[in-house]
C-alpha cells in the first residue's frame, strides 16, 4: 500500500453489475479518492456472474481492491431486512481485524447492524443518507404493520445514526428531518446528487448510440416520466392529470420505467389513449429522454422530500426544459428550485394544480424570470466539486490534514 494516504473502506449495499441510479455517484466518489492517492477497499453485492465494467475500470487505479459477496435478492420487505442483516454480518467477516483509517457505509435500511461490526475498527464511519429509513417507507405506505414496526425500525435506525462519526446527505430538507430525529446537527453535511457532467444537455448533441426513440409525436405536448415506478415516486398524480386531459389531444403523457408500483400504474391507465407505458431503460439513455421532453415531471409521494431528492434531478435540470415538481411548496428545495425560470412547483398529489401548470407553460402563459436551472447543477448539484466534497468530509474525519502539515 501506499505510503502517507488513507486506507478507505468503503462498505456498499448495492452490486456494480445491476443497473441503479447509486451506481454512477458511488464510482464517480471512489475515482476522486483513488485519484487523490489513497487506498481504497472495496465490499460490495455480487449478483450476477460477470465482471461489470465499473470494476474493470477502477482496477485501473493503484491502491484499489475489491471483495465481492454473493447475494440473492428476496422478495418481500421483512425477507428482505433479514438478507440484509446477514449481509452486515458476512461484511464483517471481511473486514474484521484489517486496519483502515476511515469507512464509508452507503446508505442502507439497518445502520445499526453495520455500526455494530464497523466500530471496532476503531476509526471513523461516514454513513451516507440517500433516503430516510423508515420515514421514507412509512410515508409512501410500503411499511407493512407500521404501527408496529415503525418505532422499531426508526429506534434501530437512530441508534446507527448516533454510531457514526458523521452523517453526509443530499438534500437540507432531508437534513432537518434527522435533526428533528435528534441526530446532531453538527455531524450532519449536506452534499447533493449530481449528474454526468456540469455542462447543459442538447438533444442535437447526443451520440445516436445514446439516443432513445420511444416514438415521441413531434406534433404534441409531451410530459414525460422517465425512472423508477415505485410507491415513493407518487406516478398516480401523472395517472391522474392524463385522465383529466384524456380529450385534449394536444397534449401527451410518457411514463418510462418499472418498479413495485408498474402493476398498479398499469391498471389506473388502461383506457387512455394520451398516455403510454414504456419499459425501464438504461441510464445511457437517461440525457437522450430528459432533453425530447416538453416537460419532465418529477413527483414525490406525499411528505417524501423530507426523505428523498429523487437521483434523476441533476439530469433533468441539466436539459434547462421545463420541469415540474410534485413536491411540499414550504420544503426547502421547493423554494429554492423554483427561482429558476424553467422550473414550476405542484403541491404533491394536487393533479389540479398539475394540469394548470401543463396548460400554463403550454399556451405561453407562464412567467419565465430569472436564471435557467443549470446554474443550480453548477452551483448546487455539481459533477466537478461534490464528489471531492465527499472525500474532504472522509479526510477531515481523520488527522490525514494534520500529518500533511495542513
Amino acid at each position: 500500500m501506499k505510503k502517507n494516504k488513507l486506507n478507505i473502506l468503503f462498505v456498499l449495499t448495492i452490486s456494480f453489475d445491476v443497473n441503479g441510479p447509486s451506481v454512477h455517484l458511488i464510482t464517480d466518489i471512489l475515482k476522486r479518492a483513488l485519484g487523490r492517492g489513497h487506498n481504497v477497499d472495496v465490499v460490495l453485492k455480487k449478483i450476477n456472474d460477470n465482471n461489470p465494467e465499473t470494476i474493470k475500470m477502477l482496477s485501473e487505479f493503484d491502491g484499489f481492491s475489491y471483495h465481492y459477496i454473493k447475494n440473492t435478492p428476496s422478495s418481500g420487505f421483512i425477507n428482505r431486512y433479514i438478507s440484509e442483516v446477514k449481509y452486515a454480518k458476512k461484511c464483517s467477516e471481511y473486514y474484521i481485524g484489517k486496519k483502515y483509517d476511515a469507512v464509508f457505509l452507503q446508505s442502507c435500511t439497518n445502520a445499526y447492524f453495520h455500526m455494530r461490526y464497523l466500530k471496532k475498527l476503531s476509526c471513523p464511519v461516514i454513513f451516507n443518507v440517500q433516503d430516510i429509513f423508515p420515514y421514507n417507507l412509512k410515508l409512501s405506505g410500503q411499511l407493512p404493520f407500521s404501527k408496529i414496526v415503525f418505532p422499531i425500525f426508526r429506534f434501530l435506525q437512530n441508534r446507527g445514526y448516533k454510531k457514526a462519526s458523521k452523517i453526509i446527505t443530499i438534500s437540507e430538507d432531508m437534513k432537518n428531518t434527522l435533526v428533528n430525529d435528534g441526530v446532531n446537527s453538527s455531524k450532519i453535511y449536506t452534499v447533493c446528487n449530481w449528474s454526468y457532467s456540469d455542462s447543459s444537455i442538447n438533444f442535437e448533441d447526443i451520440n445516436s448510440e445514446n439516443v432513445f426513440d420511444f416514438g415521441k409525436n413531434k406534433d404534441k405536448f409531451n410530459v414525460i416520466y422517465s425512472g423508477n415506478v415505485g410507491k415513493m415516486q407518487g406516478l398516480e398524480i401523472v395517472v391522474r392529470a392524463a385522465k383529466l386531459t384524456e380529450n385534449d389531444e394536444k397534449i401527451h403523457y410518457y411514463i418510462i420505467g418499472d418498479g413495485s408500483n408498474k402493476e398498479k400504474i398499469k391498471d389506473m391507465a388502461k383506457g387512455l389513449d394520451n398516455l403510454t407505458l414504456l419499459p425501464m431503460q438504461p441510464s445511457k439513455f437517461s440525457e437522450s429522454i430528459y432533453s425530447q421532453a416538453d416537460i419532465n415531471v418529477i413527483p414525490l409521494s406525499a411528505g417524501g422530500i423530507k426523505t428523498a431528492l429523487p437521483s434523476k434531478t441533476a439530469t433533468c435540470l441539466r436539459t434547462n426544459k421545463n420541469i415540474v415538481f410534485c413536491i411540499e411548496k414550504d420544503s426547502i428545495f421547493a423554494k429554492e428550485i423554483s427561482q429558476y425560470k424553467n422550473v414550476s412547483v405542484c403541491n404533491a398529489q394536487d393533479e389540479n394544480e398539475l394540469v394548470r401548470i401543463i396548460n400554463k407553460i403550454r399556451l405561453g402563459e407562464k412567467s419565465f424570470n430569472g436564471n435557467y436551472s443549470i446554474d443550480y447543477v453548477k452551483e448546487i448539484m455539481s459533477y466537478e466539486h461534490n464528489p471531492e466534497k465527499y472525500i474532504d468530509i472522509i479526510e477531515n474525519s481523520t488527522d490525514y490534514k494534520k500529518k500533511l502539515g495542513k
